[in-house]
């Protein structure tokens, strides 16, 4: 008897030590250090190309700090912040005062899916990038560019109105989401 509740008394210690780790993500910190470029995002309407001015960049870095580089009315431009994950959600802190909270994972191509609900019903999709340099833009590659997206994600070919562009608003620094009509 005393052996059985040593087996259950051992099993709940180390349940318990394995609950209380500070890093309980799906996925390796090493997995989201590097440089990410947004490329496309996805909406209940399907897939559309970001490109030109609204394409934004992540560096994020091992010690936890990073870099967000855009375009603004005066060019290129960017804002340090801090990071960190809990689980599959990634906090920013940017330097200049602003915080998101997303959720964050990977695509079957490598590819880091941010988005601001859990399902991941709208999200932007971010290349990896070279740390060294910037692109400033990206031809449109066909309807879905050839891309696999996240497993259980609808791949359905969307294009703008007849010169096939798609207008883009910010709904947070690390989303951009299709213009419709009516906005």
């Amino acid at each position: 008897m005393k052996k059985i509740y040593y087996m259950l008394l051992l099993a709940v210690v180390s349940l318990a030590m394995n609950s209380c780790s500070d890093w309980d993500s799906p996925y390796y910190i090493d997995d989201l250090v590097g440089s990410w470029e947004s490329e496309f995002g996805q909406d209940f309407y399907g897939t559309y190309d970001i490109r030109g001015y609204d394409v934004v960049r992540y560096d994020f870095y091992s010690n936890h700090t990073g870099r967000y580089t855009y375009y603004s009315a005066y060019g290129l431009d960017y804002v340090d912040f801090d990071w960190d994950t809990h689980g599959n959600h990634l906090n920013i802190r940017y330097y200049d005062g602003d915080y998101e909270s997303l959720y964050y994972g990977f695509d079957d191509l490598g590819y880091l899916i941010l988005s601001t609900d859990y399902y991941f019903h709208q999200y932007t999709a971010y290349r990896p990038s070279s740390p060294y340099y910037y692109s400033t833009g990206k031809e449109m590659v066909g309807a879905n560019g050839g891309r696999k997206l996240a497993p259980g994600k609808d791949t359905g070919e969307v294009t703008g109105k007849e010169t096939g562009e798609v207008k883009v608003k910010s709904v947070s620094r690390a989303i951009k989401a299709r213009v419709t009509d009516g906005e």
